[in-house]
């Protein structure tokens, strides 16, 4: 976990966690803290992945700038991002940490008891366990070369 110069988050490591009864986990605390004064993350599932993308409200304020700096937005565009965030929900966490996730997202995602959370650089990656170990690539040059090329 590192925060960048202008206040986003870089999210790394992974943790494991089953969900409780009322289908909640605990959001790890080290990430709680990169999350700054918000204790909510933007969720999204992925159109073809079975897994969720997790967002802080200060990555999705950035990618929102970013949207309304790319110029104006069609009737096309409007349509994907509302079939986007028809599907998505904002998650929060409890003074315990711990976070409800929807069974729609849960659904998506296929869940059966244990999840994977997956720092992915600027986002979370929350995936059930046993998409999780299926998702892992044999190898990568492009990723490869990003973290363990030259300088």
């Amino acid at each position: 976990m590192v925060e960048t110069q202008k206040g986003s988050a870089l999210f790394v490591g992974s943790f494991a966690h089953a969900l409780d009864a009322k289908r909640r986990m605990i959001f790890p605390s080290s990430w709680r803290n990169l999350a700054g004064e918000s204790n909510q993350l933007f969720a999204f599932p992925h159109p073809e992945e079975k897994c969720l993308y997790l967002y802080t409200a200060a990555e999705m304020m950035r990618r929102l700038e970013e949207l309304r700096a790319g110029g104006s937005i069609d009737q096309n565009d409007q349509q994907a991002i509302r079939s986007i965030t028809a599907g998505a929900d904002m998650l929060v966490w409890d003074a315990q940490g711990r976070i409800r996730i929807g069974e729609n997202l849960l659904a998506h995602i296929e869940v059966k008891g244990q999840v994977v959370l997956v720092g992915a650089l600027t986002r979370i990656e929350l995936w059930s366990a046993e998409n999780f170990d299926l998702a892992l690539p044999q190898d990568s040059s492009a990723a490869e070369n990003v973290f363990f090329g030259g300088y």
